[in-house]
């Protein structure tokens, strides 16, 4: 069969591939998530909120204790902003607030205002959330913002919907804290092959079946093939020396590797630490890589498909960014198998990060995401064997997550029909804590409905 050439040799950050990313997201919108196309539950559940809302409360505890001692400036007039770029679902930001903000306004700095500002470059998707109600007492008090922000677009004004300002570096004096949840994975990158010791481009070639005049169609992707050549590089590539630096290292230290470049990634890091004086604490997790090691004799990267598509992230290469910036980056010794989960600190280190390192080694070194993720994949095939007391406290375990309830609900139905009377108080609090902790994407919400149900049949 005759292939149609769509593209001929384009640098991976520069192919269409992500026209067709940005394609898929403005014509679905929010029905990415409504329709469960695209995966949210490991990014964005009550434990990722949790781990968070540990790390920002570490990193906060530095920059107050330094600010009293005279050595961080802090604006009492204006909020400190937790911007979180690529909300999508919103059900991060839900838990996230849900988690922190009682613990922030019992703690000494509560006379401080905060801010989480959730952020897309989809303008429905911001329609979205302005007018879910379960956000409308965050909007209300001040505490939560809305913003159109598109990384591939970086310069252009940033409005917060709610207020009205300008978010740019000139009018934002206090820290920033960015959250970067499932966010490097669906952004451009780059591709890079060291062969026998030379580090080569890796260039991208799309055919098709057909012509492809329109990059919106949804069976675009059962049509399209990729191809890679590696092109030896005889030049520094990027413009930013770090970058040169890193790649230079690879190809002295690998002999043999093929590795993606989060060039993107790290531009749109370099445009946050604009912020707040140069101050950012950057929290990400995504699916990637952490040691140089992982980077030896990985395939040609090729898109994971779910509605939109992602890659692995090499986070390798945004840790030794960080470091060589004169930045703190905070990692587990553990090797993590389900989700990497780092924090890292460019700009003034408040109190050395005492806090904020003490924080991230108790939630996500004992105990984090990515082992309750491991946890969950054993627990989950054994849900027919489990008995009511065991599916309360893996619930209680998980935050009051909603994902879990749907999956585990058969199940739970049974034992709740079989059990004592004496258990309903705890099944009926448990019920009303996973509605609370839930943000609903439609109306009416099935799972909503689900727990109006049982709620009903307990009669309580």
């Amino acid at each position: 069969m005759k292939r149609h050439i769509i593209e001929a040799d384009k640098p991976l950050s520069q192919s269409l591939l992500w026209q067709i990313q940005r394609a898929y997201f403005l014509q679905n919108g929010m029905k990415a998530w409504q329709d469960d196309v695209v995966p949210s539950d490991i990014s964005s559940n009550p434990v990722m909120a949790r781990t968070y809302s540990q790390i920002v409360f570490g990193y906060l505890r530095d920059c107050f204790a330094a600010a009293q001692t005279g050595e961080f400036a802090l604006d009492p007039n204006q909020p400190i902003n937790i911007v979180e770029l690529g909300a999508g679902s919103g059900r991060l930001a839900y838990h996230f607030l849900q988690t922190f903000l009682p613990r922030y306004q019992q703690s000494p700095f509560a006379s401080q205002p905060i801010r989480y500002i959730m952020t897309d470059f989809v303008p429905q998707i911001l329609d979205f959330w302005q007018g879910n109600g379960r956000f409308q007492p965050y909007i209300d008090a001040g505490i939560l913002d809305f913003g159109l922000f598109d990384v591939m677009d970086r310069e252009r004004p940033f409005t917060l919907v709610n207020s009205g300002e300008t978010f740019s570096p000139d009018t934002v004096q206090n820290p920033v804290i960015l959250i970067a949840n499932y966010f490097f994975d669906s952004i451009p990158q780059d591709s890079f092959v060291v062969d026998d010791g030379l580090l080569c481009q890796n260039l991208l070639t799309l055919t098709s079946s057909q012509p492809e005049p329109d990059l919106a169609d949804p069976t675009i992707w059962d049509r399209l093939q990729l191809h890679y050549e590696p092109i030896p590089l005889e030049k520094s590539f990027y413009t930013e020396p770090l970058y040169n630096q890193i790649l230079d290292d690879y190809e002295a230290a690998l002999p043999e590797a093929n590795f993606s470049f989060p060039n993107v990634g790290l531009d749109c890091v370099r445009y946050w630490q604009r912020f707040g004086n140069g101050r950012l604490l950057l929290l990400t997790s995504d699916r990637g890589y952490t040691l140089p090691d992982s980077l030896l004799d990985q395939p040609d990267p090729l898109p994971n498909l779910h509605g939109s598509f992602s890659l692995m992230v090499n986070y390798h290469a945004i840790s030794e960014y960080i470091s060589r910036s004169g930045g703190v980056v905070c990692q587990v010794p553990h090797y993590q198998d389900n989700i990497q989960v780092l924090a890292t600190i460019l700009g003034q280190i408040p109190q050395q990060a005492q806090e904020t390192r003490l924080a991230f080694a108790n939630a996500v070194g004992e105990g984090g995401p990515d082992d309750f993720q491991a946890l969950k994949t054993v627990v989950e095939k054994q849900y027919a064997a489990m008995s009511l007391p065991q599916f309360l406290s893996f619930l209680r375990l998980s935050g009051w997550d909603a994902a879990v309830f749907r999956d585990c609900l058969p199940h739970f139905q049974k034992r709740i029909a079989e059990a004592d009377p004496v258990w309903y108080g705890d099944v009926v609090a448990a019920l009303h804590n996973i509605r609370q902790c839930y943000l609903p994407l439609s109306e009416p919400d099935p799972l909503i409905v689900q727990i109006e149900r049982l709620l009903d049949e307990i009669g309580l």
